[in-house]
């Protein structure tokens, strides 16, 4: 099931990432572009609540993926954190 926001939403949402087995939590950013579209523009992750992720505001309707980047390491993945949609 796909999260569905209104597109007044401002609202953060929680990803969890690991990185050779290990929890990620810092040294991350996301791209958040339209359904098929690779990731471009680079934002840092917001932290809340000890939680790591981003927050969904400011999006038109549509369908959007996710990407992580993970910075603080020696290599630099890119990882697919799914899709949500604004209505």
């Amino acid at each position: 099931m796909i999260n569905t926001f209104q597109r007044e939403t401002v609202e953060f949402q929680p990803v969890s990432l690991a990185a050779n087995g290990a929890p990620v939590l810092d040294g991350v950013e996301f791209s958040i572009v339209l359904e098929g579209r690779r990731p471009d523009t680079w934002i840092p992750a917001v932290t809340l609540s000890g939680k790591l992720g981003f927050m969904v505001q400011g999006k038109g309707p549509g369908a959007y993926r996710v990407w992580a980047r993970i910075t603080a390491n020696p290599e630099t993945p890119v990882i697919d954190c799914g899709i949500f949609r604004v209505i």
